[in-house]
């Protein structure tokens, strides 16, 4: 795997939670070990090429908060994966909280989206035309 060029990074209440649903779930798999003894650090994840760096929400800094935190997210993460039916019904079927139904989208591809356990809003596609 060649090193991702942009790498997106999410806050969680619950870190080790959202690694464990993250790999149950949504497929994504440990690139590195959790932090000694439990605390706060942060975990690189991938799925294919795909990375995410999850971390713990930390006292002192207000600009990163969990999304169950906030009203709204204002961003999500998008994935490509290479069977999109099967991930789909992997995610359905393990608890994620399905917001779109695999659909067409402007660019060709198809994709759904979904929420994790604490409303990170993710997307899952087969590409990019």
């Amino acid at each position: 795997m060649s090193t991702p060029r942009v790498v997106p990074f999410l806050r969680y209440e619950d870190a080790p939670a959202a690694v464990a649903w993250l790999g149950e779930v949504f497929g994504f798999r440990p690139l590195t070990a959790p932090p000694g003894g439990g605390g706060p650090g942060h975990i690189r994840l991938a799925l294919g090429d795909a990375v995410v760096v999850v971390a713990p929400v930390r006292d002192g800094e207000p600009y990163l908060r969990s999304a169950l935190d906030l009203p709204a997210v204002s961003q999500g993460v998008f994935v490509v994966v290479d069977d999109l039916d099967a991930h789909y019904e992997r995610a359905a079927g393990r608890g994620a909280e399905i917001v779109t139904e695999i659909e067409a989208t402007p660019d060709r591809a198809r994709a759904y989206l979904a929420f994790d356990l604490e409303g990170q809003l993710w997307a899952f596609g087969d590409g990019f035309a």
